[in-house]
């Protein structure tokens, strides 16, 4: 399987090249993080230790791109940071009416919606930027970042060793991995909806 030359001239570079990117990755949404992670761990590790490494580089280059835009929302202000919104979101997969979504996702608990906000496709790219509006608390939500960028980049790292060398498509791999997901996520949203709706008083 060849590695496409701005890639393969990155990873040339190592873990540094990794955690670019991953930095990448969420600051340009161009190709989705479930097709690149898979790619990179059918392709460019050589084995379990290397798995590790690159797991850690890809979480910090995400984590970092997450605060970039958390760095941005809290540079801009809500006004500012609307408007921009309004004016260039659509060029970048942010319509007006996700990121007010995405802002709601705030109303209960910071530290969970961030956390699941890493591990749920295109979510998990703009989540920070009302995060930086809102300003919430930079050492919490550092910490559900990191926790969260750990464990998707680690479940599509993981999925791709374990598929190198079977000759699969990248592609269709990891379309099949965002689908398992969302219905997991699905199936636990219904579930926590359902045992709230029990906890009610009659």
């Amino acid at each position: 399987m060849d590695i496409p030359g701005p890639l393969a001239a990155l990873l040339a570079w190592g873990l540094p090249g990794i955690a670019v990117i991953a930095l990448a990755e969420k600051l340009i949404p161009a190709v989705p993080s479930y097709v690149l992670y898979v790619f990179l761990g059918m392709t460019a590790v050589s084995g379990g230790g290397a798995l590790v490494t690159t797991i850690l580089a890809a979480t910090l280059g995400s984590s970092l791109g997450a605060l970039a835009w958390y760095g941005l929302g809290r540079a801009l202000g809500e006004r500012r940071t609307e408007a921009a919104v309004e004016r260039w979101g659509r060029w970048v997969f942010l319509p007006p009416q996700r990121y007010r979504h995405l802002a709601g996702l705030y109303r209960r608990n910071h530290f969970v919606a961030t956390l699941l906000g890493q591990i749920t496709p295109v979510v998990r790219i703009y989540l920070p930027l009302p995060a930086g509006v809102l300003g919430l608390a930079l050492a919490p939500f550092t910490l559900a970042i990191v926790l969260g960028n750990l464990a998707w980049d680690a479940a599509l790292l993981g999925i791709g060793y374990a598929l190198r060398g079977s000759g699969g498509d990248p592609l269709k791999v990891g379309l099949a991995v965002v689908g398992g997901l969302l219905l997991a996520e699905t199936l636990a949203v219904l579930a926590l909806r359902w045992r709230a709706r029990r906890g009610r008083p009659a």
